[in-house]
């Protein structure tokens, strides 16, 4: 409770401009040792720029503030009267009803109002009967993430993902058995829970990754042309689905993996890098794995900003980075000159629309362009 207390004050004291940087390094410590905290961190910055006026960054009660950002964010959300909210919330622990809410699932109910005026909604599986090449009897669960939003996901055992837009991941009804399996299609978070009697896997297009209990990122987009894993916390291990007997690939902390699918032969990957953790890539091999940069917030690094609302590109062509705006802003781009398909692009975009986006990126590389509803013709 008090460090929840001492969290709320310094995120305060962040968006309000007036923490020093002993306080801004202790908020960074604090949310770098419990993702719930950053989930936490996330609700109450998205509260702050809808309500700057409800929050105080020198108020001796944080934790009561927060409590009423919850009761009325799910009141919002469920139309349950607050009255309710509060008796419920508020029922010591060794008198809890059976059917009542715990503090996670108020949590999350908020957040769905809370974090959804930043794009971001806690998810619920919707579940079905497995398809002809599913085994007999397995339901499926699936949770879809649609162009322009993202979703927040608990499964089964208690591992938390972060699905981004235009994403889908789905798991059957055996996955809190003897091993724990999903598939993707698109890009997730993962920050799995540790059980070591039973592996966690993500089913990709191209490879499998594998691991024990970690933090990574996977992005496996049908129409790209490769396939990424980006190692966090902890150790996986990535198998190639054509050749499940080729040595495995092991990723260690602040490492990434690039599977090129046109490449894919089954060959030895190649370590890229040189030495200084810039990021640099073996096109020869299907497989490659460079170093991500060293003391950069997750926040701050393209593979892993969008969980923060932030769309970072690095040299990205201009139809890489059109694919890219296209499931961050749920629009069409059409690029009609074969020309600005060599123009790169370096950038961060968090707050802008899509018309503000292009504006600035119109300061870099001449072109035009043209808005019709969601769909943008780009012309020179």
């Amino acid at each position: 409770m008090q460090q929840d207390n001492r969290l709320y004050l310094l995120v305060a004291r962040k968006l309000a401009g007036e923490a020093t940087d002993e306080e801004l390094r202790d908020l960074q410590e604090l949310m770098g040792a419990d993702f719930d905290k950053e989930y936490l961190y996330e609700m109450l910055s998205a509260y702050w720029k809808r309500e700057p006026d409800a929050l105080s960054a020198d108020d001796d009660n944080a934790q009561e503030v927060f409590n009423r950002i919850i009761r009325s964010a799910v009141h919002t959300q469920e139309g349950i009267p607050e009255a309710q909210i509060q008796q419920e919330y508020d029922t010591p622990a060794l008198f809890i009803p059976v059917q009542r809410k715990s503090w996670k699932q108020w949590m999350y109910a908020a957040a769905a109002v809370i974090i959804g005026g930043a794009l971001w909604m806690y998810a619920i599986p919707e579940k079905h009967t497995a398809g002809l090449n599913e085994p007999v009897g397995q339901q499926v669960s699936e949770v879809r993430s649609q162009k322009g939003s993202r979703s927040t996901l608990i499964l089964p055992d208690g591992s938390k993902v972060w699905l981004n837009a235009d994403s889908r991941l789905t798991y059957h009804n055996s996955f809190n058995n003897s091993k724990r399996e999903v598939e993707l299609e698109g890009e997730a978070f993962f920050d799995v829970v540790k059980d070591a009697s039973r592996p966690f896997i993500v089913h990709t297009s191209g490879i499998d990754v594998k691991v024990l209990g970690t933090s990574f990122n996977v992005k496996s987009y049908p129409g790209d042309g490769t396939i990424e894993a980006t190692l966090i916390r902890g150790m996986i291990e990535v198998v190639r689905k054509n050749n499940p007997s080729a040595p495995k690939t092991i990723l260690r902390p602040h490492e990434k993996l690039v599977f090129n699918k046109e490449l894919s032969t089954g060959s030895r990957p190649a370590i890229a890098g040189n030495g200084r953790g810039k990021r640099t890539y073996a096109a020869e091999r299907d497989i490659a794995i460079a170093a991500l940069p060293k003391g950069k917030a997750d926040s701050l690094i393209s593979e892993t900003s969008w969980r923060y609302n932030k769309l970072i590109f690095e040299g990205d062509t201009f139809r890489q980075l059109a694919d890219k705006l296209e499931r961050w802003y749920d629009v069409k781009i059409s690029i009609r000159d074969e020309k600005l398909l060599h123009y790169r692009f370096k950038g961060i975009f968090e707050n802008e629309t899509i018309q503000q986006a292009l504006l600035a990126l119109q300061l870099t590389n001449h072109f035009r362009y043209k808005i019709n509803d969601n769909e943008i013709e780009i012309f020179k």
